[in-house]
């Protein structure tokens, strides 16, 4: 059978990372997405909590902004196409 990744498990690594939050710098600006990212890790919870808790970004969008699989395609193109989505 061979290995198999634990794919909750991952997504939660993945969400726990500050670098998640660059995805919200076209959206909210760096000092903003700075500020959630270091409640994140005082509060000890992941970048979407505290997005979705204090309602800075709406539920649809953040899934759109926060998209793990589209951060993984190359090129600044999608964090540009993503911020214009805003709009």
């Amino acid at each position: 059978d061979g290995l198999k990744a634990d794919v909750e498990r991952c997504k939660m690594y993945a969400e726990t990372s500050a670098s998640v939050v660059t995805a919200l710098n076209p959206t909210l600006g760096y000092m903003k997405a700075a500020e959630i990212v270091k409640k994140a890790y005082a509060e000890n919870k992941t970048v979407r909590q505290i997005l979705l808790e204090n309602e800075i970004v709406p539920p649809e969008k953040l899934d759109e902004i926060l998209d793990l699989m589209k951060l993984t395609e190359p090129g600044i193109h999608n964090l540009i196409k993503l911020s214009k989505a805003k709009q």
